[in-house]
């Protein structure tokens, strides 16, 4: 039922769009005709640079959620897992992820360069803050029975690690993830339109200069669309591995 309203709404917007064109309401330069996107949303595909944008943009965006999940995984538990060291850091934690990585990107360029790897660096540290927030969460959050439990019979770190810390955040985990993974695609496609580097977002801007309003918007429908698709995936994934978790919630 909800797939269908979703559906639903998404006709209704192109609805919206077309009456709009066959009203005049919209100026085409801004917002081109509905016929002439979808026009170039099949047409693109012929376009030379497009096989190559699309996998540029989600290679360096499935590489920046990963550098940032190593980095930010453990760092989080480890965070999180000592209440005095959580509180220390609170300040520093809340400054990082309200500041803008856009504002980073002059002095990314300076120190690595107009390249992929400055790309990779900026998603990471887009997405690191989300995934570092939910694990610290993960592991603070702990039933206060299992904390007492594992203070009786003083099991030792390195099982009570692996069997209650790391089950207890999975789920957090999964859900910085899944915040990262949507994220990597904006922070991908900004970057691209900003910088010059093979993406989606570098043809965007190359078509805005172009005039090719109707092919920028194609591009922008596919990057929306490649965002979609990996988050789709990532849930399939957290339902498949974190299925004990939902069966727990009665799901």
């Amino acid at each position: 039922m909800a797939l269908i309203q979703q559906i639903g709404v998404g006709l209704a917007v192109l609805a919206l769009w077309a009456i709009g064109d066959a009203a005049g309401t919209f100026n085409p330069d801004v917002l081109p005709p509905l016929r002439d996107v979808a026009t170039e949303f099949v047409a693109i595909w012929g376009r030379p640079p497009f096989v190559a944008a699309l996998a540029g943009t989600l290679r360096d965006a499935v590489a920046g959620v990963l550098l940032a999940a190593v980095l930010a995984i453990p760092l989080g538990i480890l965070i999180g897992m000592s209440a005095a060291v959580e509180r220390a850091t609170r300040t520093l934690l809340d400054f990082g992820r309200s500041f803008p990585v856009v504002a980073l990107l002059p002095i990314l360029v300076l120190v690595i360069g107009a390249n992929a790897q400055m790309k990779i660096v900026s998603i990471s540290i887009a997405c690191f803050f989300p995934i570092l927030l939910q694990t610290i969460y993960g592991a603070r959050r702990m039933e206060p029975t299992i904390v007492d439990t594992v203070r009786s019979f003083r099991i030792p770190f390195r099982l009570r690690f692996f069997k209650v810390i790391l089950p207890a955040a999975s789920p957090f985990i999964a859900t910085g993830l899944r915040i990262a993974t949507s994220v990597s695609i904006l922070v991908a496609v900004g970057t691209e339109v900003i910088i010059p580097i093979t993406g989606l977002g570098q043809q965007i801007s190359l078509a805005r200069v172009n005039n090719e309003v109707a092919v920028a918007f194609a591009y922008v429908l596919y990057a929306g669309l490649l965002g979609m698709i990996l988050t789709a995936l990532w849930e399939r994934v957290e339902t498949r591995v974190l299925s004990w978790n939902r069966r727990g919630k009665g799901e």
